[in-house]
């Protein structure tokens, strides 16, 4: 009876959970409501969104569009003011008179060509008050107006029409009496600074109106032209008209697609430029009152007139003279955008047409879902039916009855109770796969954390352990924030794991910041959203980087800045400078004999002295400065911020003095000078590749002028330069073209009068140039490299002479030959020497070479060595200019030489300076104690000659007995003397 009652329970129960209410429709009924109230709100979100999109981009265009617009007001106002510098430029390079006043406004044509939007240009002479100016007129033509003034001699006002050919008579009739000086711009520019000032608005005279025209206004720059002493030398302005201003502010209403006004404030504030102006001003309405009376930097405000809402914004621009003006700019703006408003009409046409759509497609679902459901229904009935298969615990379910459909699904659940087994059985042989993959997770190099939802960490490998220094367990369900860090800023998180692609970051590691590549991928899991983050260490790959990067702007021996780096701080400085109205200097400076040390001594010497230098440089500017190294024994240093270009200078000649000292390399002491070129912006170029070259020039001026020396660039440089290039190339070719030939100046004895010897000179008798000087071919020889070759073609043709004379038994002498130090450090003299004296049979002993005085600098060691080996053939050796080189007492007494020359600057001045005087004295007796002969050089006067004398002298040369003459004169000579 019980167990009848216990059965009846149950089967009760079931028939409840099988009468519940279906699923399906309460879930049709819940998604209809739920999508409804989201369509909504999607509308309303976007209906505030676009008034906000709306109005923030209508301000932000109007703001930037009156910014621009300010700045290209500046930058006409600017040009205008570049217009009269130019043209005062032109006037200030000769005397304003009558008759050039035409010729400079003419040589300001180019500027004014260039600033479209100029009106005039023109210059008034203070004593006549005549005046010349350039027009250019609304259809483009160029005008140029010749008003005399109060001058008598031409009473014609005239003005011509610029034409292909020039300026060509247009208009004349005599003049109406108009006197530029009674103008308010001339009136006005007689107490203005000498910077010029602009003028408020004020009507303008029309020459040759004839009446029917309305009054013309417009603004002028005025800028006087005063001499050092202040006087007046003339009156230059520059005029925009209010019609060419206009022009202007219609193409800015066209490109920034806004409105512009111009009010000029004042007493009376005047309407200049914008809507309503033509040839002159006119009233302002009220509505601008508002913005002129605002006290702040920049006026803005949201209005509407006439019905339209505009923005309007307003910003105050100051012009040199005290003239304030308002620029006003405005712009139409709609409550929202008529392409988002469509954009609106339709989302809300969609979503009519989805909540229409979704009745009848929910219908049908719940149609198309309610058969397969009925049939699952029956499908499940018929499982349960199979209940006494399932264990006791299965059967006693805690589903909640609810619904109908999860009613039957719950029981039926409990059947597949039976298969987990087999599930279990599955996992494990899959286990045995996840151990694989384990493995090469933990074996790769790159750090790989995996996260859930909540940003915890679910899984790390090997590499993530080193890279972090913590163990694996302690990272385990830890907050991913925790364990990576950045190194400076906190990372974004949300943003980093929706970044599409790799991201770099710099985090903090085991061993301190590191640089990371950072990469997220995303899946999703049993419904779960997973995070896969990998962490690549990429330090090294930073620095390699970093340091390509210094190499390419950098000198691989110095580190100093190279040449791509300088020029491109000197374009920063120019523009800088530009803001500030400040100079830059740009110093090119070439060390002095370098080649000759660096070939002498050895690439390698040759590097360590030049990063001595280069360390020299730096500390003799400041840390606003630059100093690079162009290649070779090339410097380039960029001055910033100089008050005065003068202050280049200082710079350039304690540079100078600093590089003028021994260096100690490699324990050898040299001494290496500098010489310098300057260039300074504005004045000497605009763009760095200008500025460079001139200074390039300057510097090679600064050689030719004695070397240790500095020079300012001058456009005249830029000729030398080009002629220097031209005899550089002419030389190449002056050897094998017989250019080239030698003349002998003799030396005579001061004991017996008879002639001692001789010395060649080389002279260049160009065919288009004609004689061309040694002062002037030979610095040029040695800065091209063609010393060497000129001087074995000397030494060739000088021994072949004496050994032609020799023969004819008329030449018992030494003939002399210069040797440069290029030629004694580089060739190998001594096997030349010998070679060219086989060749042409003459005797060693009929040989002297002349070395030059700053030999005494070099390698002590390789030059005593050649020295020796000359001596021993028999070769005599001499010191040429002695006292004007490296005189040093030290060196010149291990140098086995036979005479020193004293050089014929010293002996020139003897007569006239006691100073020269005590130097020709104390230098024969210092020869003749260390055991040399004396020659003296360009003994001119008997006078001269008679000191020499009187104080022992052993040898003389000079124009006092014979200028250097041909070959054969000296031969004709030479017989002669023999004769008698």
């Amino acid at each position: 009876m019980d167990n009848q009652l216990d059965s009846s329970s149950e089967k009760s129960k079931g028939n409840e959970g099988e009468n519940a209410p279906s699923f399906i429709q309460e879930l049709l009924f819940n998604v209809i409501g739920l999508v409804s109230v989201l369509v909504l709100a999607l509308i309303l979100l976007l209906t505030w969104q676009g008034i906000q999109s709306t109005k923030n981009k209508h301000r932000n265009d109007v703001h930037q569009a009156l910014d621009r617009a300010t700045e290209r007001l500046r930058i006409l106002l600017r040009a205008a003011e570049m217009t009269a510098e130019s043209a005062e430029r032109a006037a200030r390079a000769t005397s304003l008179t009558s008759h050039n006043l035409r010729t400079v406004i003419e040589q300001s044509l180019s500027a004014f060509e260039q600033r479209p939007e100029l009106s005039y240009l023109g210059i008034v002479l203070p004593n006549t008050g005549e005046y010349i100016n350039l027009e250019r007129r609304a259809n483009g033509d160029i005008l140029l107006w010749s008003l005399p003034g109060k001058r008598v001699d031409d009473p014609m006002t005239r003005n011509f029409l610029l034409t292909d050919d020039g300026f060509v008579l247009n208009e004349e009739a005599l003049s109406d009496g108009y006197d530029a000086r009674k103008r308010p711009f001339y009136q006005a520019a007689l107490t203005a600074p000498a910077k010029g000032i602009w003028m408020s608005a004020y009507q303008w005279i029309v020459h040759f109106d004839t009446g029917n025209s309305p009054p013309l206004w417009g603004i002028s720059y005025m800028k006087p032209l005063r001499s050092s002493d202040g006087q007046l030398l003339g009156v230059l302005d520059a005029d925009l008209d209010l019609p060419a201003l206009n022009r202007f502010l219609y193409s800015l209403e066209a490109e920034y697609k806004s409105k512009f006004q111009i009010i000029e404030l004042g007493e009376i504030p005047k309407k200049i430029a914008g809507s309503g102006v033509n040839r002159e001003p006119i009233s302002l309405p009220e509505s601008i009152n508002s913005i002129i009376n605002f006290e702040g930097k920049l006026y803005e405000k949201w209005s509407i007139e006439n019905g339209q809402q505009q923005w309007v914004v307003s910003n105050r621009l100051s012009l040199p003279g005290g003239i304030t003006w308002l620029i006003v700019a405005s712009l139409d703006a709609d409550f929202i955008e008529k392409p988002l408003r469509n954009y609106l009409y339709i989302i809300v046409l969609i979503a009519v047409l989805i909540g229409i759509s979704l009745v009848f497609i929910l219908k049908r679902i719940a149609r198309r879902f309610g058969m397969p459901l009925a049939e699952l229904e029956q499908r499940v009935l018929d499982l349960l039916q199979y209940d006494e298969l399932l264990p006791d615990k299965a059967k006693k379910s805690s589903i909640v009855d609810s619904f109908r459909e999860t009613h039957l699904l719950g029981r039926a659940v409990d059947r597949m109770a039976i298969v987990v087994k087999d599930v279990l059985d599955t996992k494990e042989r899959e286990s045995a796969s996840l151990a694989l993959k384990g493995a090469i997770f933990d074996s790769s190099t790159t750090a790989i954390l995996s996260l859930d939802e909540y940003l915890n960490v679910l899984e790390c490998n090997n590499a993530c352990v080193r890279l972090f220094g913590l163990p694996r367990e302690e990272i385990i369900n830890r907050d991913i924030q925790t364990i990576v860090i950045a190194a400076k800023d906190n990372l974004n998180w949300p943003e980093l794991l929706n970044k599409i692609g790799n991201a770099f970051y710099t985090l903090n590691g085991e061993h301190g910041p590191f640089d990371a590549e950072v990469r997220i991928a995303k899946f999703k899991r049993q419904n779960r959203q997973i995070f896969t983050i990998f962490i690549n260490d990429i330090s090294e790959r930073k620095q390699v980087e970093e340091q390509f990067r210094y190499l390419a702007s950098h000198d691989g021996l110095t580190g100093l800045p190279n040449r791509y780096l300088i020029r491109d701080r000197i374009e920063q400085a120019i523009t800088h400078a530009r803001r500030s109205q400040r100079y830059i200097a740009v110093l090119y400076l070439d060390l002095d004999r370098f080649k000759v040390i660096n070939d002498g001594y050895g690439h390698n010497f040759g590097d360590a002295a030049l990063v001595q230098i280069a360390e020299r440089l730096c500390g003799l500017v400041r840390e606003s400065d630059t100093v690079s190294r162009q290649g070779g024994d090339e410097f380039l240093i960029l001055l910033t911020e100089l008050q005065q270009p003068e202050e280049a200078y200082r710079v350039a000649e304690n540079i100078c003095r600093a590089l003028d000292t021994s260096l100690n390399v490699e324990n050898r002491k040299v001494y290496i000078s500098g010489s310098a070129g300057i260039s300074v912006f504005p004045t000497d170029g605009d763009t760095a590749d200008l500025l460079i070259e001139n200074a390039d020039m300057a510097m090679y001026k600064a050689k030719d002028a004695g070397r240790n020396t500095v020079q300012y660039f001058t456009h005249k440089m830029s000729e030398e330069t080009l002629l220097n290039i031209e005899l550089e190339n002419r030389l190449r070719t002056a050897i094998e073209t017989n250019q080239l030939h030698l003349v002998y100046q003799p030396k005579y004895s001061t004991n017996t009068g008879e002639i001692k010897g001789c010395e060649a000179l080389v002279r260049w008798q160009d065919p288009e140039h004609g004689a061309i000087s040694p002062l002037t071919f030979i610095p040029i020889a040695e800065d091209s490299g063609l010393i060497e070759a000129l001087g074995q073609w000397v030494l060739a043709e000088a021994c072949l002479q004496a050994k032609n004379w020799f023969d004819k038994e008329i030449f018992p002498f030494r003939v002399s030959v210069n040797v440069s130090a290029s030629q004694f450090l580089r060739q190998n003299l001594v096997k030349l020497t010998f070679k060219t004296l086989e060749e042409t049979g003459l005797s060693p002993n009929n040989l002297e070479l002349e070395l030059t005085e700053s030999l005494l600098a070099h390698d002590v060691k390789k030059v005593t060595e050649i020295v020796g080996q000359l001596r021993a053939a028999g070769i005599k050796l001499s010191i040429d200019d002695f006292g004007t080189g490296y005189s040093s007492l030290s060196y010149l007494k291990r140098f086995p030489i036979d005479t020193l020359k004293i050089d014929q600057s010293f002996v020139r001045d003897m007569l006239t300076d006691s100073e020269d005087a005590a130097i020709v004295i104390a230098v024969i007796a210092l020869a003749h104690n260390l055991g040399f002969e004396v020659l003296a050089e360009g003994v001119e006067t008997k006078e001269q000659y008679d000191i020499l004398c009187e104080h022992y002298c052993d040898d003389v040369q000079g124009y006092y007995f014979s200028k250097p003459i041909s070959a054969s004169d000296f031969e004709a000579m030479l017989s002669n003397k023999n004769s008698e």
